[in-house]
């Protein structure tokens, strides 16, 4: 009796040592390949890339009143299963029209999103409080505690969000005051509620800023 329940400690010793090893060898593989500078990264994010393009084929093409239309309501939506990790859908206009398109993958706490419309492309790599953007392929903010600030040195404030989760809209200051109200999607009015309503013009910069938040709201408080 002694000498079997010797060997099963040894045999579960055993197996929870290379439950382990298996363990820290995926958490190694994990780190490496979302680590933007490292090959493994760049080939997911091209894995991701031609999964998306599936999905973007019928996008309507963006104009300068598209902004103002955009929803919040998603359709043909896809979640991850056991074969495949990446969930997937399509953001409307407020007139049902499909004008952006968007992968997701998680592993651990990293998400890494794919978002595009007809004529951009946005990046979201988000690591616990920290979410970095790049727009067609370039780096093009770090959003981190409401605060959005743009890349290199001396970190230039580009945006300032007020989430606000118990009302229907939270402002979104740009420059010195309040330029857009992103629509909050856990406080949905009506069946075609606006993603974000514009409260002045905006230039070129605010406009990939203002949709940047404004998908960036929709994936960190899903209605």
């Amino acid at each position: 009796m002694k000498i079997l329940f010797g060997l099963f400690t040894i045999l579960l010793t055993a197996a929870f040592f290379v439950t382990g090893v298996v363990y820290l060898i995926a958490r190694t593989i994990g780190q490496i390949a979302w680590n933007p500078e490292s090959k493994a990264f760049k080939r997911l994010l091209e894995s991701l890339r031609a999964h998306l393009k599936k999905h973007s084929a019928n996008l309507v093409p963006w104009d300068h009143e598209m902004l103002s239309l955009l929803s919040l309501n998603r359709i043909n939506e896809k979640k991850p299963g056991w074969l495949n990790p990446v969930s997937s859908g399509q953001i409307t206009t407020i007139y049902q029209e499909p004008v952006l398109s968007y992968v997701t993958q998680s592993t651990g706490k990293v998400q890494l999103t794919l978002a595009r419309t007809s004529d951009r492309e946005f990046i979201f790599r988000k690591k616990g409080n920290e979410t970095e953007i790049w727009l067609d392929g370039q780096p093009f903010g770090l959003f981190v505690d409401g605060t959005l600030l743009a890349p290199g040195k001396g970190s230039r404030l580009m945006a300032r969000l007020d989430d606000r989760l118990d009302e229907a809209q939270s402002p979104l200051v740009l420059g010195n005051a309040t330029a857009v109200t992103l629509g909050n999607p856990g406080r949905k009015a009506g069946p075609n509620p606006r993603a974000l309503t514009l409260l002045r013009e905006l230039t070129p910069e605010e406009e990939n800023t203002a949709l940047a938040m404004a998908v960036l709201k929709s994936f960190r408080n899903p209605g």
